[in-house]
Formats: structure tokens, C-alpha cells, sequence
């Protein structure tokens, strides 16, 4: 079966589902978990009580179905952010925007314990340092993309790693022979 692209909902239906789906039970458990008590067994207590819990309890499982509701019907809510999907090619000479690297960087110490996915994402980050190399002609994103390649042979060094990743890291590797010429290096 072939899936299709979640398309965005707008505000003002996200809105009114989201009051079928959660507001609408919120509102029967706070009256009927504060009324019952209250008015049926003069338990003022008890009626507070309840009336903190069950609502709490309906809201979370509310809005549990409510999100299964919009991932079956292939919706997403507009409050969530589009993911930035970048091409990784150095030979393509389009640059990576800087910031999109500085985040991507920032986000290996999350893959420290993972020593698979951690010597893949620095071989990702060493061909963006050198697709932006290729891009500017700038020998310091060559040298950092060749420090990341360093990182990553340490990295893989007596660890198990899957075929993809050292697939990965040997493309890297011989991309960076490849252009080692233009940046100076014998």
C-alpha cells in the first residue's frame, strides 16, 4: 500500500477537533466527578478531589487518541516543524548552510554510548565540512572534514559497526583523496 505525505491541517480545524477530542470529555469529567460527589453524597471533599484527578487522567488519555486519530487520518497539527532535509553530495558544489553543520555537531554528544550511529553522524558531518570545502574552495572546512574522517577511523577502531557505516566512512575517506590536490595537500 503506497503511504502518502502527511499534509498540515489548519488552525481552526486542529482547533476543533482538539475540543471534540480533549475538551469536550474534559469538561463531562470535571461536572460529573465534581456533581456526583457533591450533590449526591454532600461530600465536599471528596467531590475536590476527584474533581483534580479524573480530569487530569481523561486529558492525557485524551490526547493520546486524539494524536492517533490525526497520525491514522495522515494529519499534522500546525503547531509542528517542518524538518529541514538537506543533500549531502560534495561533488554537487552546493554549500550547507553553517548553522545547520553547528547543530548537527552539537547533537553528537546525544550518540556517545552508541558507537555505530556515533561514527556515522561524524562521517556526515566530515562530507558537509567538505561539500562546503568544495563549494567555498576553503582548505579549513577540508581540514575539518578531514579531522572528522580521523574521529571516525579512531572511532570505528575495534568497535562493531554496520556495513552501511563503514560504507559511509570509506566514502568519505576517498572523497577527501580525491580532492587532497586541490587543497594543497601531497
Amino acid at each position: 500500500m503506497d503511504r502518502q505525505e502527511p499534509h498540515r491541517i489548519s488552525l481552526l480545524k486542529w482547533l476543533s477537533l482538539f475540543l471534540l477530542f480533549v475538551g469536550l470529555p474534559t469538561a463531562v469529567s470535571v461536572f460529573i466527578s465534581f456533581s456526583i460527589p457533591y450533590y449526591v453524597f454532600h461530600n465536599p471533599t471528596l467531590a475536590n478531589n476527584l474533581s483534580t484527578i479524573v480530569p487530569i487522567i481523561v486529558v492525557v488519555i485524551s490526547y493520546y487518541f486524539f494524536n492517533r486519530y490525526l497520525l491514522s487520518h495522515n494529519m499534522i497539527s500546525p503547531f509542528t516543524r517542518r524538518r529541514k532535509t538537506i543533500t549531502i553530495l560534495p561533488d554537487s558544489g552546493k554549500p550547507i548552510d553553517e548553522k545547520y553543520i553547528r547543530s548537527f555537531e552539537a547533537g553528537l554528544n546525544f550518540y556517545k554510548n552508541d558507537s555505530n550511529e556515533y561514527v556515522k553522524r561524524l562521517a556526515m558531518i566530515g562530507l558537509m565540512y567538505l561539500q562546503n570545502a568544495i563549494a567555498y574552495g576553503n582548505k579549513d572546512y577540508y581540514l575539518k572534514a578531514r579531522d572528522y574522517l580521523y574521529k571516525a577511523e579512531e572511532e570505528m577502531n575495534g568497535k562493531n559497526v554496520t556495513f552501511e557505516t563503514r560504507l559511509l566512512v570509506d566514502n568519505l575517506s576517498s572523497k577527501i583523496e580525491t580532492y587532497k590536490y586541490r587543497f594543497g595537500e601531497r
